[in-house]
């Protein structure tokens, strides 16, 4: 199998994506591409489902080249994330209008759906930590020959470092995209749509990949154990430290920082500035001062969104993150700059990380236990402390807690008795519809709980207790539960378990050969 080679994954960790090739016959690409525009022009929108419209988008996705990439950064056991669409870019109208590589928020074509102003994707259904490790992966597939001129996908490198959009910096807009070509990205890179200024409708499929255990060993073709930059680096920042530590965590080692007396060679307006600082002080500072610059953002009401009210006064289920917060959203949490720290640190930041549970305001949790789900198995001897707050009210508490303890690379067999009373009590300050798309808190809890349960599948955690819960887990009324629950039964493998999964997907199976009304049965 063709493995990514050091120089491909460090040039992942510094420029944030890879293109790769699928190993798959080119009328493979064309015919996705065709049914694509069929069921985008003629069927209407498929959002999540355009898998089950187009099933052979997972012969890619399985494709040899493509899943040892993404076995290689997301581990070999790795989730297919529920979230997938269809990113559509029609003709531009006026093209005598030009414009920079950089501009943000260019005009699309009419019936566009793909955003041209630059972002970080929000999560799906609701909001979760931005990591600078790679817990969650994007993957944009481009089934048809893209040049320039049809508007490929824009990506800022090396910004999924940066706490949220800036000023355009390091702007790769391809002349060309290859047919089939798929870009692998860190899920938090800045991006962006271009116009196109063809004849034809351009379109890529986004899918998600998440992380379900720690790295414990180097999953590519690795002959270099110490970090050194890629001859493909694309930013020119001073970003060593924080690449370092992605690379050594990659190789499931210890960071062993880099030369710590070199200063810091960017500008202050440079996203890296600070981003150093914040791997500077994992390796040197003070883990009291750390603790204690975190402890004075309590009693603030961080955990709680602030959201947009329009011009009439009206209050929406929009967050208002302008300008940038470190707050709680519904979009993406970024945490603290000093839990960013405290988790680069490591294991000698767990002791008084473990203490800090105790502290009642659920901001100072939040971040406390996204730096202990960061650290891993080192910070086991918290579990049980962490397992007593999926028993807050606060289901922002809940949610980060359920994250971390499915990244801590342990039995969860503790937490079972509680995720089980999440999977099948309402809470009744959970049921609120928190964004336009209708879900709630109760609903990212549940899936949550379901990718804890299918990280526990590889942590020794108790089989049966996890295909009990799985089943009950099918009937949730969100979607992404299902799914996840669907897969975890799957992999577990056993007669009932496989038998369970089988009777749920036949039920809802979905005949791709029918095209609407013109052949509807």
């Amino acid at each position: 199998m063709t493995q990514l080679s050091d120089e491909q994954v460090r040039r992942f960790i510094t420029n944030g994506f890879i293109v790769l090739q699928p190993d798959v016959a080119p009328e493979t690409h064309v015919g996705i591409d065709r049914q694509i525009q069929a069921a985008f022009t003629d069927e209407g929108w498929f959002g999540n489902n355009i898998g089950a419209r187009i099933p052979a988008l997972f012969e890619i996705v399985r494709s040899p080249v493509i899943d040892s990439a993404i076995g290689a950064l997301a581990g070999t056991d790795y989730l297919v994330h529920p979230h997938r669409a269809i990113h559509h870019s029609t003709p531009i109208e006026d093209r005598s209008v030009r414009y920079d590589k950089g501009e943000n928020g260019p005009v699309m074509g009419k019936g566009s759906n793909a955003g041209s102003g630059w972002h970080q994707d929000a999560q799906s259904p609701l909001a979760r930590a931005r990591h600078h490790l790679p817990r969650f992966l994007i993957g944009f597939y481009f089934p048809r020959e893209t040049p320039r001129e049809m508007g490929p996908t824009r990506v800022q490198a090396g910004s999924y470092l940066y706490p949220h959009p800036s000023t355009a910096r390091h702007v790769v807009l391809p002349e060309r995209m290859p047919q089939g070509s798929f870009v692998l990205l860190h899920f938090d890179m800045v991006h962006a749509a271009f116009p196109n200024y063809t004849e034809v409708d351009r379109n890529m499929v986004k899918f998600v990949f998440a992380r379900t255990s720690p790295p414990t060993e180097p999953m590519w073709d690795n002959r270099v154990s110490a970090w050194q930059r890629p001859d493909g680096c694309i930013p020119d920042d001073d970003g060593d430290l924080a690449w370092s530590y992605l690379w050594s965590w990659l190789r499931g080692e210890a960071w062993p920082p880099v030369d710590l007396n070199t200063a810091d060679g960017n500008s202050e307006d440079s996203p890296f500035h600070a981003l150093s600082a914040i791997y500077r002080d994992a390796a040197t500072a003070n883990i009291d001062d750390l603790i204690a610059t975190l402890r004075k953002r309590a009693g603030l009401n961080l955990h709680e969104r602030v959201l947009h009210t329009s011009t009439d006064g009206k209050v929406l289920p929009v967050d208002s993150v302008k300008p940038y917060p470190r707050r709680w959203n519904e979009r993406a949490v970024v945490m603290e700059d000093v839990t960013y720290s405290l988790a680069a640190a490591g294991a000698r930041a767990v002791p008084a990380l473990h203490e800090l549970l105790s502290d009642p305001d659920p901001w100072v949790q939040i971040n406390t236990v996204f730096a202990l789900g960061e650290i891993g198995a080192p910070a086991a001897v918290a579990i049980p402390e962490m397992v007593s707050l999926l028993a807050s009210d606060e289901s922002t508490v809940v949610r980060q807690t359920l994250d971390a303890l499915a990244l801590m690379g342990r039995s969860v067999d503790a937490a079972l008795p509680r995720v089980d009373q999440l999977l099948t009590t309402e809470h009744p300050r959970w049921q609120q519809e928190l964004v336009g798309r209708g879900w709630s808190a109760q609903d990212q809890v549940r899936m949550n709980a379901a990718q804890l349960m299918l990280s526990g599948l590889y942590n020794g955690t108790d089989c049966q207790a996890l295909e009990r819960l799985a089943r009950l887990a099918l009937a949730d009324r969100c979607g992404y539960v299902s799914a996840i629950s669907v897969e975890l039964l799957r992999r577990i493998g056993t007669p009932s378990a496989t038998e369970c999964a089988l009777d749920f997907l036949m039920a809802r199976r979905f005949d791709d050969t029918l095209r609407g009304r013109k052949k509807a049965f």
